[in-house]
């Protein structure tokens, strides 16, 4: 035994060794500090940026309020509005003057004035599970519901509710004739604005192919085009990349290949420059990916500091930045309530 012991030992020490023996170097890591973050730690359901480029609107779902950033130079939280339960959508009007907001958690719409930053006006509504909201005009609101079969018109002015021939799902507008556009789990429809009415354009898109869910919808009204941002439903259906139509006729006008669902998508005024946040990573982190609208070619990538968000993303009107919003890996499995998975606000300089 006096011989053995000592052998057993050294092959002991040599294993320990080997078990946490890792000679491998990352090629590249990126610490926090190496991106421009505004660190708020909180989960947001859509954003909004204004015609200028320089506030940015976020609405805080587990925290019930609106954040005012400020960002002409710096980016700076400048005001925390409180509002309803569980805000989900936002909206801003045509002068951004009014933010409007819909709510999942309660039946209720409030305008905010986003020059002093306080509710204005609070309107209650028939639908419950509200999705969506958009101005129509500057007096009009339309909403959506996830579980309401139909959507409301909201005179803002008024108060005054109408029902809408409309079916529920993620919005975007023509703001030059208030042409609707609404994107079903399963194909894009077109409704036309007449005597305060919506009235269902000939024009129909061929459907999905699959049903999925509806991440985030946008138009441009120089290329005249819709993109939206589609994830699979029941996980079966392998849905991937951005997908486009030509607004006039409703005809696919193709896809931009991100080889992943899309969580959102933005793009620069003239449409020639569109960006695209996918859901899934690539080696070393998740990219923004840049298209050229002409082509359906990606042109460039940009690293964001971490996970994406749904509607996460919006671009500076002036073509000089990205905002993101961004969930960095951290202290997300907590056994507090409403500490899942919070983002901070990510600028990215474009090229």
């Amino acid at each position: 035994m006096k011989r053995i012991l000592p052998i057993l030992s050294l092959i002991i020490i040599n294993l320990s060794c080997g078990l946490y023996q890792d000679n491998e170097e990352p090629d590249i890591y990126f610490q926090f500090l190496d991106f421009d973050i505004l660190k708020l730690g909180r989960t947001f359901s859509d954003m909004a940026i204004s015609d200028d480029g320089k506030n940015i609107f976020l609405s805080d779902y587990n925290n019930n309020s609106i954040l005012h950033v400020d960002a002409e130079k710096d980016l700076i939280l400048a005001n925390i509005v409180i509002v309803g339960s569980h805000p989900i959508a936002i909206d801003l009007n045509a002068d951004d003057s009014k933010l409007a907001i819909t709510h999942e958690g309660e039946s209720v719409v409030k305008v905010i004035n986003t020059e002093i930053m306080s509710i204005e006006n609070s309107f209650p509504i028939s639908l419950m599970n509200m999705n969506d909201l958009i101005f129509v005009n500057d007096t009009t609101l339309i909403l959506s519901s996830k579980t309401d079969p139909s959507c409301v018109t909201l005179n803002i002015n008024t108060g005054e509710e109408v029902t809408q021939s409309v079916l529920n799902g993620e919005f975007a507008i023509n703001t030059s004739n208030s042409t609707l556009f609404v994107a079903t789990s399963s194909s894009l429809k077109k409704y036309n604005w007449v005597n305060n009415r919506f009235y269902q354009d000939p024009s129909i898109s061929d459907p999905y192919g699959f049903v999925g869910n509806i991440n985030h919808l946008i138009y441009n009204s120089e290329k005249d085009i819709i993109l939206t941002c589609i994830s699979d439903k029941e996980n079966v259906a392998n849905i991937q990349h951005v997908y486009s139509y030509n607004a006039n006729d409703m005809t696919f006008a193709g896809k931009y290949q991100i080889k992943s669902p899309g969580l959102a998508v933005t793009i620069t005024p003239d449409g020639e420059r569109i960006f695209a946040a996918p859901k899934d990573s690539d080696e070393i982190g998740v990219f923004i990916i840049e298209f050229s609208q002409n082509t359906k070619l990606e042109t460039n990538y940009y690293l964001s500091a971490g996970n994406l968000s749904k509607r996460g993303i919006c671009i500076d009107p002036n073509e000089k930045y990205l905002y993101t919003l961004v969930n960095i890996p951290g202290d997300d499995d907590s056994f507090e309530p409403y500490n899942d998975f919070s983002f901070d606000l990510q600028r990215i300089k474009i090229n």
